[in-house]
Parts: C-alpha cells; sequence; structure tokens
C-alpha cells in the first residue's frame, strides 16, 4: 500500500530536521568549522543564519560593549557572526595591539602608499601644520563673531562646528572657503555614502538581500562615486580658474600656498583622479569626525560646570581678556589638552574601528582566529575598561594630569586614532582644529 504525502504542514516536519542541518552546516564559521590551534573565543547563543544579528540595536558600539561585557569578559575578545560573516570583537588595548602584527590586514597596495603619503607631505606633516596655522586662527575668529551675533538663546554647535572645520580643511586644500550651501551638500553626500556602505555590509552579512535588492544598492552605491568624482573635479576646476597661471608660486610662503597647488607642482605628473582623491580624503576623513568631537566636548563641559570654570580660568589666565585664544596658545593650556584628551575617551572619533580581515589562521591571546574572520576593534570598550580607568563613565580631564601639571598618566591607553600603519595621519590636525574651536566656543560662552 502506497502512502502519499499530501498533507502541507506533514512535508514541512518531515523537511525541516534536514534543511535546519544544512543551514547549520553552511552558516557554521570557519572557527567552528577547523579544528585549529587555541582555545575557542567566547561566543553567545547564535541563531541560524542569522547568527547574533538578532542580538544587535542601536546604538551598535554600547550594544557590542554590553555583549563583551557579558559573555566575553576577561578574554578580550568576543566572538560573534553576523550573518556569513563571522566576526572577532576585539575589546581589550593589549589584544589590540597583538593583532596588528599577528592578523594581516587589507592590501597596502601602491594607491593607498601614494594617497597617504601626498595627503602626509603637503596638508599633514608638523611643518605643514605650523604654517597654516593663521587660516585655523581666522576661522575661529569668523566663528566666534557667528556665535556672538547671535546672541542669547539655542546654539547650533553641531552645523557650527562642522562648516567651522569643513572651511578650515577646505582653506588648507584649495586656499578658499566653502559656502553654507556647499557645506550642506558635502555633508548630505557624506551622509549618503555612509547610508549606502552599510546596506553593501548587510549584504556582505545576509547574502540572499543581494538577491532580493535588485542592484539598486549597486546602483545607488556608483551614483554616488559619480557624485563624489564631480565634487572633487569642481574644486580642481575652481581652483584652475582662480589661478589662471598654474599652480601658486613655488616662491611663495608655505602658509600662503595649498595642496592642490603643491600637487600641481608635484614631478610625479599627478592626474586629476588622484589629486581629487587627496583633497576629498581630507575633507571626508576630518570634517565630520572633529565636529563631532567639537560638539561632544561643549556638551560635557556645560554638563561639567566645575571642568568649564577651569577650563576657561586657564584660558584667561594664559590668553587674557583681550583678544581670542590663538593655536600657537594650545601648548600652554594643558587641561584644556586634558579635556579634549577625556573627550576622546569618553566619546572616541570611531567607537569602532574600520573592520579588517585575517588573512590566515592565527593565534591572538591564546584564542584561535581563523582566516577570513572580521576582526573589529572596539574602541569604546578599550577606553572605558574598568581595570584601567577610575571611574570609567566619569568625566574626569584631571584623570591626564601628571605631577607636574603635564599632560600624560593614562593618555598611554588611550587609542581614538586608530593604531600602527593604519594610524589616522590627520591626528595633528583634529587636535589642533578642536583646541582652536573650544577655545573660540569658550569666549564665546
Amino acid at each position: 500500500m502506497e502512502m502519499e504525502i499530501s498533507h502541507p504542514l506533514l512535508l514541512v516536519s518531515l523537511l525541516l530536521p534536514f534543511s535546519w542541518l544544512l543551514v547549520r552546516l553552511l552558516s557554521a564559521s570557519p572557527r567552528e568549522r577547523s579544528s585549529g590551534h587555541g582555545r575557542r573565543i567566547p561566543s553567545p547563543p547564535a541563531l541560524p543564519v542569522l547568527g547574533h544579528l538578532h542580538l544587535l540595536k542601536p546604538p551598535l558600539h554600547r550594544c557590542l560593549a554590553a555583549l563583551a561585557t557579558r559573555y566575553g569578559a576577561g578574554a578580550g575578545l568576543l566572538h560573534l557572526r553576523f550573518g556569513a560573516k563571522p566576526v572577532v570583537l576585539v575589546t581589550s588595548l593589549a589584544v589590540a595591539g597583538e593583532t596588528a602584527p599577528a592578523i594581516g590586514m587589507c592590501n597596502y597596495g601602491p594607491l593607498w602608499r601614494q594617497l597617504r603619503r601626498l595627503a602626509t607631505v603637503h596638508a599633514l606633516c608638523a611643518h605643514r601644520l605650523g604654517a597654516t596655522a593663521a587660516a585655523r586662527d581666522a576661522e575661529a575668529r569668523a566663528m566666534a563673531a557667528r556665535l556672538w551675533r547671535a546672541g542669547p538663546g539655542v546654539v547650533a554647535v553641531k552645523s557650527t562646528a562642522y562648516q567651522f572645520v569643513a572651511n578650515v580643511i577646505m582653506a588648507m586644500v584649495a586656499g578658499r572657503r566653502m559656502s553654507e550651501e556647499q557645506v550642506l551638500g558635502f555633508k548630505a553626500m557624506t551622509e549618503a555614502g555612509l547610508a549606502a556602505a552599510g546596506a553593501a555590509n548587510r549584504h556582505d552579512s545576509l547574502p540572499v538581500l543581494r538577491l532580493l535588492d535588485f542592484g539598486r544598492t549597486r546602483r545607488r552605491l556608483a551614483g554616488l562615486a559619480k557624485a563624489r568624482r564631480q565634487f572633487g573635479q569642481s574644486i580642481l576646476d575652481d581652483y584652475r580658474w582662480r589661478h589662471p597661471r598654474g599652480a601658486d608660486d613655488a616662491k611663495e610662503e608655505t602658509a600662503s600656498r595649498t595642496v592642490i597647488g603643491d600637487l600641481l607642482r608635484s614631478p610625479e605628473a599627478l592626474d586629476d583622479v588622484v589629486m581629487s582623491s587627496v583633497c576629498l580624503s581630507l575633507l571626508q576623513a576630518g570634517t565630520d569626525t572633529s565636529s563631532s568631537t567639537i560638539e561632544w566636548a561643549m556638551a560635557l563641559l556645560l554638563n561639567n560646570p566645575e571642568v568649564l570654570r577651569k577650563a576657561a580660568a586657564e584660558i584667561r589666565s594664559a590668553v587674557g581678556a583681550s583678544r581670542l585664544l590663538q593655536e600657537s596658545d594650545l601648548a600652554g593650556l594643558p587641561y584644556l589638552r586634558c579635556v579634549i584628551t577625556e573627550t576622546l575617551r569618553l566619546k572616541p572619533l570611531a567607537p569602532n574601528h574600520i573592520p579588517h580581515e585575517a588573512s590566515r589562521d592565527c593565534v591572538v591571546a591564546g584564542y584561535a582566529v581563523a582566516r577570513g574572520t572580521m576582526v573589529l576593534v572596539d574602541v569604546y570598550s578599550v577606553q572605558r575598561d574598568p581595570d584601567v580607568w577610575e571611574e570609567p563613565a566619569r568625566f574626569m580631564p584631571e584623570r591626564f594630569m601628571d605631577g607636574g601639571g603635564e599632560v600624560g598618566g593614562e593618555s598611554r591607553w588611550m587609542m581614538p586614532f586608530g593604531m600602527g600603519r593604519r594610524r589616522c595621519p590627520g591626528e595633528g590636525l583634529a587636535l589642533r582644529t578642536v583646541g582652536v574651536a573650544l577655545g573660540g566656543h569658550g569666549a564665546v560662552l
């Protein structure tokens, strides 16, 4: 007698165990499939296919920190699975330092080296930063004047700081300022790029989403790349229009020279693609991060009146009441520098560093990390480690003052600008820009 399977529920019940086993095998991480050397990294319970995606909630950095505290305390590492992608979250400074030489990061090709070298030599080295201080001082005075004219009431610190930083970097790049409309357009383009990149990352975690997307994200990224190229080309075209006889005079003082002028004079015969990439990298990497730090610093100062009084007293003592703070005054303001450092500790520029990938099987801090695993350094957790920091959630700039009144002490445990070869080359520019901006805001307040 033949048995027919006619009921859909009966068919599903027979196929479900096989389907679950197949999904489990396909979605298992390389760490789970390989026997490798070293201990297994602590990990929360995972779901088939999704892995740990169901545990992620905004804000992501706080969510990851909570997971690390609950499941990976003491290990300095936490294993997660974002859909099909295995991830190792690094939550300890000691382990983060060990991953730099142990894990092969993304390709350091000739283009990456060229862009980094050009940006450093022509904009970010100490000599050029010192020579362009007057431009930052001028922008700080303009920002303070706008705040003063606005009078009492609500101040849009974020937008004011964003325009200030954008014009500081544009002055270095092209020797001009951006209009408010240009700043808003640049900000919208940058935010759209970040949103599109996030959608692409979701497709990497769950490849099935790529099939359901029907190429929309790819077309969106292509459109944003075109808009970015056009914006960069417009900066070069505008510079050439303002300098019809070519680059800045080579005999001009360094302070009046620009990044574009130096690139045009370069013996490397750089094309417009490379030059616009350098300019856009400086603008996009520096504007949002520095303006966010300025905003957070102001919020923390206003919510900690005693710290604000100490910073204001230091500025009055060193600068006086007859003028605004200048960049040359920053070296004599150790407490203000501690305020900036403490802000970067509590509110790092990037709570999670740019993800990298292990290029080979390796062992980190005694734990096995398989080839192909995404390595994500959790700066937020590292800089709030209770084993390192006293009262880690408290805004306390004094923690960075040593006995002689100089900045030191626990600053060696900081990593807001990254580490290793990928450490942000704009650290010096960011600290100078934030310092001048806080001095200008403080004077108005």
